[in-house]
């Protein structure tokens, strides 16, 4: 491009500038809030692009939708997700958008997202309506979020904000960001990487979906959520002891808990339950602190749920963790067990095995016992009888032996209570 064209492009980008800068319209086309300032870092020809689009808008009254989008919509945000627009100018890149219709992955501004806001309000797929201009038209004044990342609404309640707050915040923050990289210094720095290295420059294809910390994606905003609404099931309070089980009416667990709840305050046992029928009981009987996390953590993956739930119990600051009979404890300390060992001192607890129907033992114990044993300071077990089955069934070597800990009667039990609340002097059970 020559400098006299080059000049004649400035003069035509400033003279929208200007026009929409006066206007009564949002002027959403720049950074979703304000007329961008020109020329961007994209460099010349991207800007002329830009300036064809703008000049070759039709005229208004054509068409009603296309006069409602044509006041908010940013042509270089959509141009940059369309890069094969660039190279064909007779594209009105507002007719492309609304030809394109529900299924358009394409974002008409930074703010904006067909396929959030359709996940929101699946009502909105039905008519004729392009869901962008329904938002404009009638959503946005009804409060319907068509912010583009999912999991604000969980984010507001970990925050104590409302939605429209950190959506508001959210756009702040992405305008500001959008601004610096065309406009900006920042902006100025990555095009001159590009310059030394052209792959860079493939990365401006990214700029239009910047990533908004702390929710970058969904499964952040999932997880946060999970263990807030765990954490304010428990009053924000930490715990002496934590008790992780499947069940919490199994008989280990309840002897457990009256034992603790002997030498402690029972408000600072905290019992929580991942298993899918955890059971009611008096789990919570005398100020027993319970979270159903099976519950609060519905809708995570299995992995997601296992990071939730090693988050949860370091957050909680217990002199010790224990996990009776829990599988998502137990398969959770297989990936996480060696890095939560390095803060907490861990437990394990299993009830009497049994046979299955083939003869063999069966339960927890004989599944998980072995895998974790060396790994935790202790293994808590409802009879002799059932210590005397794991020495023998696994050939303990006796450093793994000693870790055994029979709870058959009320003095094995106020010993065990003790020593999860350090108060067994070391080398009493040597």
């Amino acid at each position: 491009m020559t400098e006299a064209a080059y000049g004649r492009l400035r003069r035509r980008l400033r003279r929208w500038n200007d026009r929409v800068g006066t206007s009564d319209a949002p002027a959403a086309r720049a950074t979703d809030g304000e007329p961008a300032p020109i020329p961007t870092h994209l460099g010349p020809a991207f800007d002329q692009r830009v300036a064809e689009a703008l000049e070759r808008q039709q005229p208004a009254g054509r068409d009603a939708d296309y006069d409602v989008v044509r006041d908010h919509f940013d042509i270089a945000h959509y141009l940059l997700q369309a890069p094969a627009l660039l190279d064909n100018p007779d594209v009105d890149p507002i007719q492309h958008f609304l030809r394109l219709g529900p299924g358009v992955k394409l974002t008409p501004t930074p703010g904006f997202s067909t396929d959030s806001y359709l996940k929101r309000h699946p009502e909105r797929r039905t008519g004729d309506a392009n869901p962008y201009v329904a938002w404009l038209r009638e959503g946005r004044a009804k409060g319907e979020v068509a912010e583009p990342v999912m999991g604000v609404e969980k984010l507001a309640a970990v925050l104590g904000s409302t939605t429209e707050e950190v959506v508001e915040q959210i756009s702040e923050r992405r305008t500001d960001v959008v601004r610096r990289l065309h406009h900006g210094k920042l902006g100025e720095m990555f095009a001159k990487a590009a310059e030394l290295e052209p792959l860079v420059g493939e990365l401006w294809a990214e700029v239009p979906r910047p990533r908004m910390m702390p929710i970058p994606w969904l499964v952040v905003a999932d997880q946060l959520g999970a263990l807030h609404s765990s954490q304010e099931a428990l009053g924000f309070e930490r715990a002496r002891i934590v008790l992780v089980v499947e069940d919490a009416d199994d008989a280990l667990v309840e002897r457990l808990r009256d034992g603790l709840c002997a030498e402690v305050d029972p408000h600072d046992v905290v019992v929580v339950t991942t298993g899918p029928n955890a059971g009611g009981g008096d789990a919570t009987a005398g100020g027993v602190r319970r979270v159903d996390f099976a519950e609060t953590a519905r809708g995570l993956g299995p992995i997601m749920t296992q990071q939730v739930l090693v988050e949860l119990l370091r957050s909680l600051c217990a002199d010790a963790i224990v996990g009776v009979e829990s599988r998502l404890f137990l398969e959770a300390l297989t990936p996480y067990g060696r890095a939560l060992k390095a803060s907490e001192r861990i437990f394990l607890g299993f009830s009497g095995l049994r046979r299955s129907r083939l003869g063999h033992p069966a339960g927890a114990s004989a599944r998980y016992f072995y895998r974790h044993a060396e790994l935790v300071d202790a293994v808590i077990v409802d009879s002799e009888e059932t210590e005397d089955r794991l020495i023998e069934d696994y050939g303990l070597p006796k450093a793994v032996a000693q870790k055994l800990r029979a709870v058959a009667d009320d003095e094995a039990l106020a010993e065990m209570a003790r020593e999860l609340l350090w108060e067994v002097p070391d080398g009493h059970h040597d």
